[in-house]
């Protein structure tokens, strides 16, 4: 398979191994591409299981747009040679340019692969679509520095172990896409399984090892909150430390189980129900002891409390808890300085940024326990969503600048006559669609009250004003 890395700046996705591809345009679902695409759009909706048949061709219009723009992989027939890259980064002259030249892709030749979707609401959403393609033999990437950092050919086994061996870092729709692929011995085998698999989503349940010391495993609740589902790390090499067993579910828990072999204890980051879910579950079969911040139960079990510094063993080394608040108060993250490792729990996320929910959430908090990590040796950072991170103090750095400018952005608006949260949200977030506004407020209402611990707005009722000095 041929894998990309995604150069580091980018805002999506950044620094992660990648298959090549990208977003689909309005242009791509233009209904001139049935006569220049060797796929018919209801053959595109029959074999993607959709009942839109443009937006169905326009996914096999994309993926080959794409993957010319990025590496150079185009499969089409007519004066191809014409084609230029540079009419690949704007889906509608690519459309105009296929058509003058009578370049007819060959949508025919890919396979669908399966189909990965968060849940409607999730602050960080995608829909993305897979496909298996032949490249012929003597054909060579030639990469788009400004779309990849580098390119390269590897085997789905391979490339999982030089993810279990920390040498790349993935979301989790490339990790189940890579599991599916393994085992293999042809294209054409491969094709053929796929047609054996049923079409529609994916986002199986993912086990898989991040580093010699860190495995993973998916929990099962995806949500709005939750992006593919919260991120469940096994730490150690026996006996082990689990961090937030999210959910009370059989399966789950089986391959929970089957990672982690002898369990030392359960770490909790905070008590959230998508972290805490699966608590009691453990530790009925592990009869382990519960660690967590403070003496409330977490999951329903009693913890042994941490404090702040506090080191909890496992095979192979220890953790140090650190009490992280402003997410929640009860927020803890574990400092693996062995590996410069972080499990931040939800102060950090693998895409998108953290919620600040008051009253348990704080902004002023939540900002001192991010300059807090920033101090620290962290190369890696291990999130309760999505991927892994790497370039922890650069990732701190982005966080904090985030939060000043949104900080900024809210004392603008509250000075230019908004007055009620959701008045200064639809000044601020406007790029944020709508069904995510009710999350923005939060956000802002957390650093309204942070402005006014630095007396910089003034409440009354539930509108906000600028301080007035005397």
């Amino acid at each position: 398979m041929l894998l990309t890395t995604r150069p580091k700046h980018l805002r999506f996705m950044g620094g992660a191994a990648v298959f090549p591809g990208g977003a689909t345009s309005r242009a791509d679902q233009d209904s001139r591409w049935e006569a220049l695409s060797a796929r018919s759009p209801q053959d595109a909706a029959r074999a993607l299981g959709m009942d839109d048949p443009e937006a169905a061709l326009g996914a096999f219009v994309s993926a080959l747009r794409e993957a010319f723009e990025e590496v150079g992989f185009l499969l089409a027939d007519g004066a191809r040679e014409l084609l230029q890259r540079a009419d690949a980064e704007d889906p509608g002259r690519f459309l105009d340019r296929c058509e003058a030249l009578g370049i007819r892709l060959r949508t025919d030749l890919l396979s669908p692969a399966g189909r990965w979707v968060t849940p409607l609401g999730a602050p960080v959403r995608f829909d993305v679509h897979f496909f298996v393609a032949q490249a012929a033999a003597d054909w060579a990437p030639r990469p788009d520095p400004r779309e990849v950092e580098r390119c390269w050919w590897s085997r789905p086994a391979d490339a999982l172990a030089d993810l279990g061996a920390g040498r790349l870092m993935m979301a989790p729709p490339t990790i189940e896409m890579l599991q599916r692929l393994d085992g293999h011995r042809s294209v054409a085998d491969m094709e053929g399984s796929l047609r054996e698999a049923p079409v529609g989503a994916s986002g199986g349940l993912i086990s898989v090892r991040l580093s010699p010391l860190v495995h993973v495993v998916l929990a099962p609740n995806p949500g709005i909150m939750t992006g593919p589902g919260t991120n469940t790390y096994i730490v150690g090499s026996g006996p082990t430390c689990v961090i937030d067993p999210a959910v009370d579910d059989r399966h789950y828990l089986d391959a929970l189980f089957a990672a982690a072999g002898d369990v030392a204890a359960v770490l909790v980051t905070h008590r959230h129900s998508d972290h805490v879910g699966g608590v009691r579950g453990v530790v009925e079969r592990a009869r382990c002891e519960v660690r967590a911040f403070g003496s409330a139960d977490a999951g329903g079990v009693a913890p042994n409390p941490l404090g702040d510094g506090d080191v909890v063993s496992f095979g192979g080394g220890s953790l140090v808890a650190l009490h992280t608040p402003g997410h929640a108060s009860d927020h803890v993250s574990f400092h693996l300085e062995s590996a410069a490792s972080l499990f931040a729990g939800d102060n950090i996320l693998g895409e998108g940024t953290a919620v600040i929910a008051p009253p348990d959430g704080n902004m002023r908090a939540y900002i001192d326990s991010l300059r807090r990590l920033r101090d620290l040796s962290i190369d890696r950072i291990y999130p309760g969503h999505f991927r892994p991170l790497d370039g922890g103090r650069a990732v701190i750095d982005g966080y904090l600048d985030h939060r000043e400018r949104r900080r900024a952005a809210v004392l603008e608006a509250v000075r230019a006559g908004a007055a009620t949260p959701a008045e200064i949200v639809a000044a601020v977030y406007v790029d944020t669609p709508a069904h995510l506004h009710p999350v923005a407020a939060l956000q802002v209402v957390s650093m309204l009250e942070l402005l006014s611990q630095e007396r910089l707005v003034s409440r009354a009722g539930e509108r906000w004003f600028p301080t007035v000095v005397d």
